[in-house]
């Protein structure tokens, strides 16, 4: 049986994949099965004939449990055996054994039962004393090919990926760790030549492929992988094998590598054969794929920490949206910061010294009143840190980390419950009858423990669930709209109110906006905050209020910054808006202090 590290290369040098049982041999010379017959208390004269197919014992075995799947489970096996030749030869009889486990093993891929093959065995009788000890030999064999191919099969899983057939990150490790160790080895022994040292660089690639508009449209992630997979190969040499190391990530080991520069080379060649579209049925797909390279002439070290610090050039092109990336000790020191950030962050949760800011929503047209006062009735509940090591962390980072870190339930929970808390206290403490607007995201939106967290925190401080607003975007939903619609449901039985974040971004704001329970629709920043001067995007908003209002909804505007673009919001008839006309966020203390203090303009 072959080893699999072993033909890693060969096949590198041809089409660098390879399917199961590709490579699988059955290898019983003729010495081997005299070896084992000799157990049995066989010799080859004892074996060479006569035989016979036994039609009556056949009969009654197909009749037998084993035998459920009917002749054509074993239809390769049953052949071979009942056209067994009566007299072989010691080397014919060689054959028609690994002629016979070959069929046997055709069947067994196929699904055929071990139990039935031992069975079956027992049709082909050797007239002689010696025919108990040959089918006691011939299900030997049987279990034997069976488990060598099993344990193929196993050290196959390990060693490379089922749907591309591609080596993977199990056997791109080991082969490092061979190379490198080859590489030192080869150092010590010829340490004043240095002409003739040996290098190797390995290249990962990260396809950048956006699986849930693959998927829409109607194409396989799997045939995705496939073509780029192909797309490569055309492009590689024989000193370059191909691994398929993640969902949408595979690595190129080039050994020998004879320059550094031979890295950007490569992927830049790469990148060039990217530039076509891809051979897909039905879409036309251009991928921008990022990569992240290393070289032994950077580096010298163990096979592992050779392949994360090739993971942290990738990241950071990635990262810094950079089509390549050398790794060099800046990297490292990078993202060595980058995590003692998200240690701090995590650690900032736990500890409770995250803060909530509230950003004023006004009201500048409620016909339910007689006066024309604007009124602040609602603000927008957003994140911040205020740390003294780590300064303007975005609150963006402040999530991706969060949520990344595995602590999303930990927050929301923790989110939900701050702003129960300061909408009570705004009511109870400090008379101001304000509703609070949270934010959440897609994965908030799939747990169906949200409602019941909602529901906990609204009865724990005593607020009317109509106090609180939950703000969502189209985005959120097409995640699995199913499984949000229900949440939602449940939020809405509640007595929450929903608004529709950042709308006229998506993808069917018309038809989400008149299927979906919202109450308010805020019109994003990017349309409103040039109203004054764009007569396109005026006529924008015009039709987004207009159209909102025919569906019985209220519109908050965003990114209101000046006097000019509020008074022709008034005149569109838009609710209420937000801005830095009226308050940028503010700790809950400067909201009240703001609040005690706000008059209309």
């Amino acid at each position: 049986m072959p080893n699999l590290t072993n033909i890693t290369l060969q096949l590198a040098h041809q089409s660098n994949t390879t399917t199961l049982y590709q490579n699988f041999e059955i290898q019983l010379d003729s010495n081997l099965l005299l070896q084992l017959m000799v157990s049995y208390n066989l010799k080859a004269s004892d074996v060479t004939g006569d035989y016979v197919f036994n039609s009556l014992v056949f009969e009654q075995f197909v009749k037998t449990e084993p035998y459920n799947g009917g002749n054509s489970v074993l239809k390769n096996t049953t052949h071979a055996i009942s056209s067994w030749p009566q007299k072989l030869s010691w080397s014919q009889l060689n054959q028609q054994i690994n002629n016979f486990l070959l069929a046997w093993l055709n069947d067994y891929k196929l699904g055929a039962n071990l139990d039935a093959a031992f069975l079956l065995a027992r049709c082909l009788e050797l007239k002689s004393s010696k025919n108990s000890q040959f089918q006691s030999l011939l299900t030997h064999l049987i279990a034997r090919v069976t488990n060598q191919l099993e344990l193929y099969k196993f050290s196959y899983v390990q060693n490379f990926d089922l749907d591309t057939g591609l080596p993977n990150q199990h056997l791109l490790l080991n082969l490092l760790n061979l190379s490198l160790s080859n590489i030192q080895q080869n150092d010590l022994s010829k340490p004043s030549i240095p002409a003739e040292q040996t290098h190797l660089g390995l290249i990962l690639v990260n396809l950048n492929i956006n699986y849930g508009e693959a998927s829409q449209q109607n194409s396989a992630t799997t045939n995705l992988m496939l073509a780029a997979m192909h797309t490569i190969q055309q492009h590689l040499n024989d000193d370059a094998t191909l691994f398929h190391v993640g969902a949408i990530d595979l690595a190129i080991l080039i050994n020998p590598l004879k320059s550094p520069t031979q890295l950007n080379l490569i992927a830049t060649k790469l990148l060039h054969a990217f530039e076509t579209a891809l051979p897909l049925e039905n879409i036309t797909l251009i991928l921008n794929p990022h990569f992240g390279a290393i070289s032994t002439f950077n580096i010298q070290t163990n096979a592992i920490s050779f392949y994360e610090y090739a993971k942290l050039a990738l990241n950071q092109a990635t990262i810094k949206n950079e089509q390549i990336k050398i790794y060099d000790q800046n990297i490292s020191s990078s993202f060595m910061s980058s995590q003692l950030l998200d240690k701090a962050i995590i650690e900032a949760l736990q500890q409770n010294e995250l803060s909530l800011f509230l950003q004023p929503i006004v009201t500048i047209n409620d016909q339910s009143l007689l006066d024309e006062v604007s009124r602040c009735t609602s603000a927008e509940v957003l994140l911040r840190w205020q740390s003294q090591e780590w300064l303007s962390i975005s609150p963006a980072r402040l999530l991706d980390v969060i949520y990344k870190k595995g602590f999303g339930k930990v927050f929301i929970r923790w989110l939900i419950n701050n702003a129960c808390q300061r909408c009570a206290e705004l009511a109870s403490t400090y008379q101001h009858n304000v509703s609070l607007t949270i934010n959440l995201s897609s994965v908030d939106l799939l747990d169906s423990d949200l409602p019941e967290l909602l529901s906990q925190s609204i009865v724990l401080w005593n607020i009317p669930a109509e106090s609180l607003t939950i703000e969502i975007t189209e985005n959120d939903i097409l995640v699995d709209e199913v499984k949000v619609s229900r949440v939602l449901d449940q939020i809405i039985q509640l007595g929450c109110k929903l608004a529709l974040d950042d709308f006229g971004t998506g993808y069917s704001s018309m038809a989400r906006l008149r299927n979906m329970p919202i109450n308010i629709v805020k019109i994003d920043q990017s349309f409103v905050r040039n109203i004054s001067s764009s007569t396109q995007d005026r006529a924008i908003v015009k039709s987004i209020i207009k159209l909102a209002h025919s569906l019985g909804k209220e519109v908050i505007a965003e990114g209101v910054e000046d006097l000019a673009c509020l008074n022709i919001l008034k005149e569109m008839n838009c609710e209420k808006i937000q801005g830095y006309y009226y308050g940028k966020p503010m700790s809950f203390e400067e909201f009240i202090t703001w609040l005690d203090a706000f008059k209309m303009p």
